[in-house]
């Protein structure tokens, strides 16, 4: 049995952060620390409201979600990055069987991903420690949880373990799930419910998810909704049709269809409505310039087109 290579290894960054990046991890990590606190203290009373996903969410584990969420988006893409992310698909390839497969990603992903979450919490705990390269997350994790999800489907055939990398990602700790359950990751897990098991409240439990978390949907997130659509609409058998009616399975779609409806930003609308050429008040009001198409058929020659008023040729009359 190959193993896969080991990884060469490389120098810290030396990019430093700007004040602004400092500041926001700074206010992260409090929120991070109080959050588990605060689950520590709860853990010894009877039936702990615990974080998970499925259960109502407390205000303060709804900012923390909140916030990490919109720091994830704006990560740094380097192109050491890149690099790391090139050597991590190859290595991939190095694995011939999903049991080989799975051990490298235990080690070489969510292992990781532990160690630059403690990584972290050392730097920030530590007042003296430089902040250079503090990350909660590697920058290609997201993009390997997605990788992994795919390849254990597309490639050896097994969408359970598809499954179980996006609920282990999102159960490993807080910053796993905000910074590895990407959208990408939820377009794997809608088409994994949905192309292998037919599991359509799964799928929109899946984009109610993606909603209530403030992950964005894309094209591929749209595109995989009106295959649902188009295929519940053929009649195809799922997995849900001896157990709901068809009434819920329409309601389901109906959900779906209303969760992935694009809606316009509140920036783009307010850019909209500031724009000098538009205002509600004469969006639809009348203008000369609405008129130039008659002057021209007023202005053009009688006889250019051999028509005159009140000369045309009547109809034949029959003996009838």
């Amino acid at each position: 049995m190959r193993k896969p290579s080991q990884l060469p290894t490389r120098a810290p960054r030396k990019q430093a952060m700007t004040a602004r990046e400092v500041n926001a991890f700074d206010q992260m990590f409090d929120m991070i620390f109080d959050a588990v606190s605060n689950t520590k203290k709860d853990s010894k009373r009877s039936a702990p409201e615990s974080i998970g996903i499925g259960r109502a969410r407390s205000q303060e584990m709804g900012d923390l979600f909140g916030r990490l969420r919109r720091q994830s988006k704006h990560q740094r893409w380097t192109s050491e990055s890149d690099e790391e992310l090139d050597r991590k698909r190859e290595a991939m390839e190095l694995c011939d069987t999903d049991q080989q497969l799975l051990e490298w990603a235990m080690r070489q992903v969510f292992d990781e991903s532990k160690l630059c979450e403690e990584n972290a919490r050392k730097a920030e705990a530590s007042p003296s420690a430089s902040k250079t390269s503090v990350q909660l997350q590697p920058p290609w994790y997201p993009h390997m949880i997605s990788l992994l999800m795919r390849t254990f489907r597309e490639k050896y055939g097994d969408p359970h373990l598809a499954l179980s990398i996006f609920d282990h990602a999102r159960h490993l700790s807080v910053p796993s799930f905000v910074f590895g359950c990407t959208t990408p990751a939820y377009n794997e897990l809608i088409e994994t419910r949905w192309r292998f098991f037919r599991d359509l409240r799964g799928a929109c439990d899946a984009l109610e998810e993606m909603r209530v978390n403030g992950v964005e949907m894309d094209n591929r997130t749209r595109s995989l909704a009106e295959m649902i659509r188009r295929e519940v609409g053929e009649r195809n058998m799922w997995q849900e049709e001896s157990m709901i009616g068809t009434g819920e399975v329409w309601d389901l779609v109906s959900r779906i269809e209303q969760l992935v409806a694009q809606r316009a930003s509140p920036r783009k609308v307010e850019k909209q409505r500031k724009s000098r050429h538009w205002s509600p008040t004469n969006a639809n009001r009348w203008a000369s310039a609405n008129e130039v198409w008659k002057g021209a058929a007023l202005t053009e020659d009688e006889s250019s087109d051999g028509w005159k008023f009140n000369q045309w040729e009547h109809p034949l009359t029959t003996g009838l």
